[in-house]
Order: C-alpha cells, then sequence, then structure tokens
C-alpha cells in the first residue's frame, strides 16, 4: 500500500566517527519523521513504542538482518521493521539497529511513524503495518566529491554491474532473508568498481526490479560524473564506490567486462515524481538530497549546512 502520510522533517547528521571499538564506523545517518499522528509522552503508544523497538533490537535468535515486529493492541499497537544490509554480522546489525533507534527516538520524539538509520541498516516504525508498506515520497541520495575521469566508460562498468546485481537480487527467493546482491566489475586498462544492491525479503521478483530501476534512474540526476553514490528508498537500496566497502563471501558476484561500446543505463520504471523546490545540504563530503515537497532539513548544531 501507498502511504499518503507527509514526512515532517529529515534529520542528516554526516559522518559518524566511533567513539569505541564496538561501534560500527558509520559513513553517514538520516531520520524522517511523519506528520501522520503524534504521541503523548508517558502514554499507552509510547510504551509500546520502546517495547516494539527493545523486541527488535535485542532479538538475537535472528541472524539473517531483517527484523518484524509488533507490541499493543488496537490504536495502541506499534509496529516496526529493522534491514541490514546483507553482508554485515548480527552483532553490528543489532547494534546498527539499536543505534537507529536511539536517532529517531531523538529526532522524532512524538512522531507514531518514523523511518532512519547509518549506511549499514534501516530502521522504521509506524502505527500501522509495515509489510508491503511503500512510500513513493521517501528518497535519500547521497555520493562522493570526487570526479572520475571518464564517466562514459565509468558508467558503462558500473550500470553492466548494476544490471547483474539487480537480477541476482530480485530472484533471490529466501523470505525472511534479504534480496541482496553485492559484486565487483572490472574492464580492460580500467578500474574496478564495488556496489551493493538490496531489497526488502517481501518484494515480490517485479517488485524488487521496479524499485531498484527507479532507484538506478538516480545516478544521471545526482551521481553523474562521481566515484561513489547510492539511493536508499523505503523498500530498495544500492550504493557502489571505486574502492572496496562490503565483506566478500562466496556468493559476490566478479565481473570482467570487453572494452567495448558504452551500454545503456539499466532499464527502470518510472521514477517517483519529485518537485523542483529542492534543498541541499554538505556534511563532510557527503551530498544529500530530498526532492520531495515539504521535506525540511535539520542538523546537528555541530554540523554546518550550505
Amino acid at each position: 500500500m501507498v502511504s499518503e502520510a507527509v514526512p515532517f522533517f529529515l534529520s542528516l547528521l554526516g559522518i559518524l566517527i566511533s567513539q569505541a571499538i564496538a561501534e560500527p564506523d558509520y559513513q553517514y545517518n538520516y531520520t524522517v519523521c511523519y506528520r501522520s499522528g503524534d504521541y503523548a509522552p508517558n502514554t499507552t503508544y509510547h510504551t509500546n513504542l520502546n517495547a516494539a523497538l527493545s523486541r527488535l533490537t535485542y532479538n538475537t535468535q535472528i541472524d539473517y538482518g531483517f527484523y518484524n515486529s509488533s507490541y499493543g493492541q488496537d490504536s495502541d499497537r506499534v509496529y516496526a521493521t529493522g534491514l541490514c544490509r546483507g553482508d554485515v554480522s548480527p552483532h553490528t546489525c543489532l547494534t546498527c539497529l539499536h543505534n537507529s533507534s536511539s536517532l529517531l527516538l531523538k529526532y522524532c520524539p512524538h512522531q507514531k511513524e518514523a523511518v532512519g538509520g547509518y549506511d549499514l541498516c534501516m530502521l522504521h516504525y509506524a502505527d500501522h503495518s509495515l509489510l508491503g508498506y511503500q512510500d513513493s515520497s521517501f528518497g535519500f541520495y547521497f555520493w562522493w566529491e570526487t570526479n572520475v575521469t571518464d564517466w562514459n566508460q565509468y558508467s558503462y562498468v558500473l550500470n553492466n554491474l548494476l544490471s547483474k546485481l539487480r537480477e541476482k537480487a530480485a530472484t533471490t527467493d529466501s523470505y525472511p532473508r534479504s534480496k541482496f546482491a553485492a559484486g565487483n566489475a572490472t574492464a580492460p586498462s580500467y578500474e574496478t568498481i564495488y556496489a551493493v544492491v538490496q531489497c526488502s525479503p517481501e518484494l515480490t521478483v517485479a517488485e524488487c526490479n521496479d524499485c531498484l530501476g527507479g532507484a538506478f534512474s538516480e545516478i544521471s540526476k545526482y551521481c553523474n560524473n562521481r566515484s561513489g553514490g547510492g539511493v536508499v528508498k523505503l523498500s530498495c537500496n544500492f550504493r557502489y564506490m571505486n574502492s572496496s566497502f562490503y565483506e566478500p563471501t562466496a556468493d559476490t558476484l566478479t565481473l570482467q567486462l570487453p572494452l567495448q561500446g558504452f551500454a545503456s543505463p539499466p532499464s527502470s520504471s518510472p521514477a517517483p515524481s519529485t518537485t523542483s523546490n529542492a534543498s541541499e545540504s554538505t556534511y563532510h563530503g557527503i551530498n544529500c538530497y530530498n526532492l520531495q515537497h515539504g521535506l525540511n532539513y535539520n542538523t546537528d548544531p555541530q554540523f554546518s549546512t550550505s
């Protein structure tokens, strides 16, 4: 189903430096608070929210990176889902989701619905069921400031890699395990590009293909000439770089491409409609855009916006 809620604000806090050895080394975070409804402190909904988040973030029985929790009854029932990148360990996953819980409760202190997280995970809670939930207004875009010398050749390698990874992730039929694929691609006499793609595990093959296709179409808007970047949607996400950033496994894809012509971008479904009144913020080398009407940028006082 498609949410009619309008996000209230987006908080992008930039690169976080781990303060303890046990903490993952996050590279960005984000929060979105929805205007669909508020709750008062110390109410039943508030208690149920804390219980649902606690059950999710301390669930050591799950080792596949997708968590689904609910708590309470009727209008006070809270639903929560957590999705971690497919290559992270269960411990790192739960740590990321726990930190995301603290992040959302800090910046969305009274909203019944909120979503956010870090580069390794996403946490979402609401007063309605979240399995199969979609919201086309949600989008988080980021890229690195470094440009590549030959974007045509770079995009040729990147597009081929993303197409193969999308096919692999979408056809993974292992619910509730996530639809995830990682890999790298190289052309003769050219650098290697690394990428990961992921869909929420309840999506069908067609839904995963459509979600990733729409996300890929954002590359031409925000990531042209950039050596690294990515797009985060509610139901899917991808990221690419010219250096390795994921944990390789036996399923990691490796492509050796011929140096021939320049491939077209991966086929995709139409991108969600956007408005032209975009805002931009820059945080320690990562640019973050969200083009949907009604989103404002809020940052921690230690960071500045431009």
